[in-house]
């Protein structure tokens, strides 16, 4: 249950301490934008980071708000993986025209660096803020304390060697236009990243989730119990995520970096300490949906994930977040 009044879901779940258990370690005019790459290279990232990209995990909810939904397909309609048109060879995404909607990458595919993402975003010119409140934190860049060393939680060393360096939070714009940005830079759907926000936030930064009365955890993130454990856009959940609180608070685009960087890392398959952890479904890299899941309930399809993924395919389906505008 959350605390009335500081959050809109409970989010985030405890991906390092199930990883232990089982020994294993947006409210501005729609534009859409399309990310091309090289669909035949072998899994590269950008010149952001010169090796390949690979994989990370994610954690588990003390508690959910749940809204029954049966467990999608994974691949479903919302993924163009098999459509992506060829552009480049160099690992970078092509730097010509803005393209027209921002997709879903399978993995291996090329990625854009940050700095590519930001000149297509602004291009888009969707600069009408509608969460005004957003504004101090959308303008704000977390210092190089916070980005050395960091890892994404329940990756392999290998995944984190080539993701990890990626992330740098280094953009300000509106809340949309962060959004559109993580979205591009990790490779996924645009629509899936704003449906995540709005389940997740409602698009407001100065929502906390998953409170706690556990003194120990709240004396991770250096608070004293009862704490908040979950912050920003996309609640990461800071006594899991070492050393992304109170960055993920303080910073919107550094907050969206890291979720989006740890759901590309389980995209590409090296979270096989998930596997067997949900109703069956088989772990295996490709399936967005399932790291959708995975990022709210810690485990692979479990009954907490599938809500919670009905919950963001409503948002999607209905696009709650214009009526933020």
């Amino acid at each position: 249950m959350l605390e009335a009044g500081t959050s809109t879901s409970e989010s985030s779940a405890n991906g390092a301490e199930i990883a232990a258990a089982t020994g294993s370690t947006a409210g501005t005019d729609h534009t859409a934008l399309t990310v091309v790459v090289d669909a035949t290279t072998s899994p590269t990232v950008d010149s952001d980071s010169d090796s390949t990209v690979a994989s990370s995990s994610e954690s588990d909810s003390d508690s959910s708000t749940s809204t029954s939904a049966s467990a999608p397909a994974t691949g479903d309609s919302n993924d163009d993986r098999d459509d992506i048109a060829t552009t480049t060879t160099s690992g970078t995404a092509a730097a010509s025209a803005a393209p027209a909607r921002f997709v879903t990458l399978r993995p291996g595919a090329s990625l854009p660096t940050g700095d590519q993402c930001a000149s297509w975003v602004r291009a888009a010119g969707a600069t009408t803020e509608h969460r005004s409140d957003n504004a101090p934190a959308n303008g704000t860049i977390p210092p190089a304390s916070v980005i050395d060393g960091l890892v994404i939680d329940g990756a392999d060393a290998a995944r984190n060697r080539q993701l990890a360096p990626r992330i740098d939070g280094d953009f300000t714009g509106t809340t949309e236009q962060i959004l559109q940005w993580g979205a591009c830079k990790w490779g996924f759907d645009e629509d899936v990243t704003r449906a995540r926000a709005v389940a997740e936030s409602s698009w407001r930064m100065s929502t906390t989730g998953d409170r706690t009365g556990d003194a120990e955890l709240c004396n991770r993130i250096g608070l004293s119990a009862p704490c908040p454990q979950s912050y920003g856009l996309l609640q990461v959940k800071g006594t899991v995520h070492e050393g992304t609180y109170p960055a993920s608070a303080q910073a919107t685009a550094f907050g969206v970096d890291y979720a989006m960087a740890w759901l590309r890392a389980c995209f590409e398959g090296g979270f096989g300490w998930i596997d067997g952890s949900g109703d069956g479904r088989g772990y295996a890299a490709g399936d967005d949906w399932g790291c959708v899941g995975a990022w709210f309930s810690g485990r692979w399809w479990d009954q907490s994930a599938n809500d919670y993924v009905g919950r963001v395919r409503q948002h999607l389906e209905q696009r709650t977040w214009e009526s933020y505008r």
